[in-house]
């Protein structure tokens, strides 16, 4: 379940909730705040977590409700928070909601969405057939994901080698605070939605239950990003394979169909491995000479944006 879990995780096809990768929003995180044992641990886990309903494809009602909740109304959960370790933890929450803007841009921000700008040049690395019989558009939805995973593996190799252990610590070490803070902040809502026959409880346990699952998976890709860049890579992509056959078939798009002349089931599976493998490998290339401006704006816009909102611990 958890590798499953991680497997959504890596390609849940949203331009709407799919932010900087995990490893980039704790480099983001680890560089505001405070930046001290718990407190820096639990703002790490705070700044991913607004992502903890995206891969919940067995409920996709739910799923789409309460992502766009924790995505577009994350102040819910700063207000939701008191003392403590909760201030951390939503601090960081909410610096997640606003670095999103720099990976896809928003008219009330005068850059370019990064994310989605480095999806659009990876198009022309593509075969014709793929274009063809998915479309541009999607493709691009896709192709975003391998940027934002791109920009994780340039961080751990220039940036902070050690990313990767900093974000498993700060899944270990989260208080137990947090997922009542979600409950708080999005159980009645999600329970008084009328498309939804669940009850206050059963809310609030979805809710905790989805949140101990995204917890388990943030340890894992932590994990993997210790390890060598090529493994990692790989790792990474037989996993978005997965996860993006998955996703295709929903469109009715089957690996046959983008491989006609492989008739191996599993050389179709090792063809799009290696397909994704070559396209990080390209991503890593587009973005290497400007991503790490993009971060620091990220970081000093975020900063300004929690400094002129009172949202500080």
């Amino acid at each position: 379940m958890v590798l499953g879990m991680l497997m959504l995780m890596l390609v849940f096809f949203s331009s709407e909730a799919f932010p900087w990768g995990f490893a980039t929003h704790g480099y983001i995180n680890d560089h505001l705040g405070k930046k001290k044992g718990l407190c820096n641990a639990n703002e790490i886990y705070g700044g991913m977590t607004p992502d903890v309903f995206n891969y919940l494809f067995d409920y996709p009602e739910y799923m789409t409700f309460l992502t766009e909740e924790t995505h577009a109304n994350f102040m819910e959960v700063w207000d939701s928070a008191r003392s403590g370790l909760q201030k951390p933890l939503t601090y960081g929450f909410v610096s997640h909601g606003v670095s999103d803007l720099t990976a896809h841009g928003e008219e009330t921000y005068a850059m370019e969405g990064y994310a989605m700008a480095k999806a659009v040049e990876l198009l022309g690395y593509l075969p014709g057939e793929f274009r063809t019989k998915v479309g541009d558009q999607l493709l691009v939805q896709m192709l975003h994901i391998i940027v934002e995973n791109a920009v994780d593996i340039l961080i751990v190799g220039n940036d902070d080698e050690l990313i990767g252990k900093k974000i498993t610590s700060a899944a270990l070490l989260r208080s137990p605070q947090l997922p009542l803070l979600l409950v708080k902040a999005y159980a009645h809502d999600f329970a008084a939605n009328p498309d939804f026959d669940i009850s206050r409880h059963e809310a609030a346990a979805f809710i905790v239950s989805a949140e101990k699952e995204f917890r388990k998976s943030i340890i894992l890709y932590g994990q993997i990003l210790t390890l060598d860049e090529t493994t990692a890579i790989r790792l990474i992509s037989e996993q978005t394979a997965d996860a993006a056959v998955a996703y295709l078939g929903l469109y009715g798009i089957s690996l046959p169909d983008l491989f006609p002349d492989e008739i191996d089931p599993a050389q179709l599976k090792e063809k799009l491995v290696q397909l994704i493998v070559t396209l990080t490998d390209m991503a890593i290339l587009t973005c290497a000479d400007d991503y790490k401006g993009k971060i620091d704006d990220t970081i000093n816009f975020v900063d300004q944006w929690l400094e002129a909102n009172d949202v500080s611990y």
